[in-house]
């Protein structure tokens, strides 16, 4: 595929995806999906807008009720045990132990076995972006799990794709998802 711009070209790996390709593609993982919540499994209360003044301002949590069906298959359950994995603080060291490392692990080996991630992987290697099930399994870990600095302006490796999309960061007291 080649992106082009105001003086800017640059190829990237992998056969070109057209519109069309995108959508049928989007389609398709949402039929097979087989863990997404189904009518009446969630209830969401979304309380009052934060406003201008970056706080919460509903009484009520979010979720006021989650199925307990849809938390017992495999993918949730391995990836409930990855939010406590995190220290929610920004400028503050990031370390992942064994366990944590072994967690993460567990929950891309987990995802890998459903139907939307055996399309995914398939798509993938018919457009020449991954070559295998591990190569597709190392590119997640990377994007999801490896750590980095938040700020440019200092160097401590303080969050990860993963943590910042699912679980969020908090500086001075405000959570940044």
């Amino acid at each position: 595929m080649v992106f082009t711009g105001a003086s800017i070209e640059r190829s990237v790996r992998g056969l070109s995806v057209s519109k069309v390709e995108l959508t049928e593609f989007a389609t398709t993982l949402w039929d097979r999906d087989d863990n997404r919540n189904a009518t009446g499994d969630l209830l969401l209360d979304v309380g009052n807008y934060a406003g201008t003044t970056n706080t919460d301002q509903s009484p009520n949590n979010l979720f006021t009720k989650v199925s307990n069906s849809l938390l017992n298959g495999a993918t949730y359950q391995s990836f409930l045990k990855l939010m406590d994995n995190y220290n929610p603080y920004t400028k503050q060291l990031e370390t992942t132990s064994a366990e944590e490392d072994a967690e993460e692990n567990d929950f891309i080996d987990a995802i890998m076995e459903t139907r939307v991630m055996t399309y995914t992987l398939n798509f993938l290697i018919n457009k020449d972006y991954v070559s295998s099930s591990t190569d597709l399994k190392a590119k997640l870990k990377n994007m999801w799990f490896k750590l980095y600095s938040r700020k440019t302006s200092y160097s401590t490796i303080d969050s990860s794709g993963f943590e910042h999309t699912f679980v969020g960061n908090n500086t001075y007291f405000i959570i940044i998802f």
